[in-house]
């Protein structure tokens, strides 16, 4: 009666086989095997699904996954399908995929959908949404009732949707816009009704946005003078040599300067993670070497423990990295390991539980498997802060997290930066990368595919779709008023505050030249 669909998918595969996944659940509800054969071919067929029938479930990528585990769930047609936030842990192109099988998830199959989501866009998709917190509904309406009460959310610790954000942010500004705004499609709307705009929807024109290569030809842009971390040709193999054989690298080149602020992106499975590992001596390239501080980390005479020390990696699942009873000794098991004295170990556990705004009185002698998302992310950041590393490397650092998670996490990684550490960052989400990111190096298929600023790598998103990624929000939203003939500077904004700029610039040029019933203030 209830399917359920959790946020991981990996947590919830168990077949070798796609089909056998599909007919898993109707295998032990006992379905006659015609039956079952039917209803596996429409699954297979409803979830795009079908060249992968005969495939290894753990051979596809993050967004396949998910679909099948969506499709088998669905086959077994409960009345009400529980989805625990599907899209939190896929690339752009995942949450695509994910995003068009929920439109059609609805009400034509006689089933309940019940959509768990951080996101605000997805929960727009929905007839009705509820808002819980501490353990309680505190708002239940449509989508448009909802999140028009943005102050309210805010208290929550939620976004409201990017055009309702975009909306208000250029009400400060003194354009005077309607309540009913809720996605971009209307404020771009109501901004040409106020200009009385009518140009023709057309290819946004070259040059305003630098693109990407549609080949594996990298942006070139300055190396760093001071570079902390260097790759030279760098390949590796996963089981080189047997039939599994897989080249996970592709003579990577790269350099990484000291205090840096490098975001890491590419499609899931483009060797983002495989990469990182390098960079504390985790995994040993195939070929090529890696430099830290201009020494080869598997030359002669390397200390690997010094460069574990000096290397910090936090991984995407904080559960896979926190195994102590408490979470002071998780702390502490990074500086005990290098050998620290007990009072400088005993200190560091409290600086680090500082610095993630942990209370070590309170979170010290917690079970770290208690914790909730959020605090288990910080506890495994404060395990690699106490060790004093000067690179700290995250992968997915705000995945899975509530808004306001992910906010104290970018606020924490904004302080180390300025505090002189170097941090590598990889993430799907483009908003943030466009915020945070000194420069941008984008992996594709293991090869590097861009390195450079992010108003010429994340601006190029927009023209290079094909690779998975999308470039972000205001990128997004730039693009869609140049093809309407807006007259916009240069660069597109990589912040919601230079966006707003460029609109109110744009309504100020309608105004010199009398275009249009504008209404702006000084």
């Amino acid at each position: 009666r209830i399917g359920m669909v959790f946020q991981n998918p990996d947590n919830q595969i168990v077949s070798t086989l796609v089909e056998r996944e599909i007919a898993f659940g109707l295998e032990n509800l006992g379905i006659p095997s015609d039956e079952m054969r039917a209803r596996v071919d429409e699954a297979l067929a409803r979830f795009d699904l079908t060249q992968y029938r005969c495939h290894p479930p753990h051979k596809l990528s993050g967004g396949e996954k998910q679909r099948l585990a969506i499709a088998s769930v669905w086959v077994m047609r409960p009345k009400v399908m529980v989805l625990d936030e599907p899209a939190s842990l896929l690339d752009p192109k995942g949450r695509r995929e994910i995003e068009h099988i929920l439109k059609n998830l609805d009400a034509a199959d006689g089933q309940t959908i019940l959509h768990i989501t951080q996101f605000p866009e997805e929960a727009m998709l929905a007839r009705r949404v509820l808002i819980m917190a501490r353990g309680k509904i505190v708002m239940d309406g449509f989508p448009a009732e909802v999140f028009r009460q943005g102050a309210t959310l805010e208290r929550l610790g939620l976004d409201v949707p990017f055009a309702i954000r975009l909306a208000d942010r250029l009400g400060k500004e003194g354009i005077e816009l309607s309540d009913g705004i809720l996605n971009e499609e209307d404020l771009i709307r109501t901004l040409e009704l106020l200009t009385q705009t009518t140009k023709k929807v057309g290819k946004c024109e070259s040059g305003k946005v630098g693109a990407l290569p549609s080949s594996p030809h990298p942006l070139t842009s300055s190396p760093p003078r001071d570079a902390k971390i260097c790759t030279e040709s760098v390949s590796y193999f996963y089981h080189r040599g047997l039939p599994m054989e897989r080249k996970a690298l592709s003579e990577v080149t790269a350099a990484i300067g000291e205090g840096e602020f490098v975001a890491l992106i590419g499609p899931t499975g483009s060797g983002k993670s495989t990469l990182v590992q390098h960079f504390n001596a985790l995994l040993k390239p195939s070929e090529g070497r890696v430099l830290l501080d201009g020494g080869d980390l598997w030359g002669k005479g390397i200390d690997l423990e010094k460069v574990h020390g000096k290397v910090g990696l936090v991984f995407q699942f904080p559960e896979f990295q926190l195994f102590e009873e408490s979470v002071a000794k998780d702390v502490a098991f990074g500086p005990e390991n290098l050998g620290w004295r007990a009072g400088r170990v005993e200190q560091a556990v409290q600086n680090a539980l500082i610095a993630v705004g942990l209370d070590a009185e309170r979170f010290g002698p917690r079970s770290p498997m208690a914790l909730s998302d959020g605090e288990k992310r910080r506890v495994a950041i404060a395990g690699i802060l106490a060790m004093e590393p000067e690179v700290l490397v995250l992968d997915e650092p705000t995945s899975g997290l509530d808004p306001r998670g992910a906010r104290r996490i970018v606020s924490l990684l904004k302080t180390l930066h300025q505090e002189g550490r170097t941090i590598i960052l990889i993430s799907h989400d483009m908003d943030l990368i466009a915020e945070v990111a000194e420069r941008v190096i984008v992996l594709n298929g293991g090869r590097l595919w861009a390195i450079g600023k992010p108003e010429s790598v994340l601006g190029g998103l927009a023209e290079s779709e094909d690779i998975g990624l999308e470039a972000p929000r205001t990128v997004r939203f730039y693009k869609m008023l140049s093809a309407r003939g807006w007259p916009l500077n240069g660069d597109a904004p990589m912040t919601m505050e230079a966006l707003s700029m460029e609109i109110v610039g744009a309504f100020r040029k309608f105004r010199k030249h009398g275009d249009g019933g504008l209404r702006i203030a000084d």
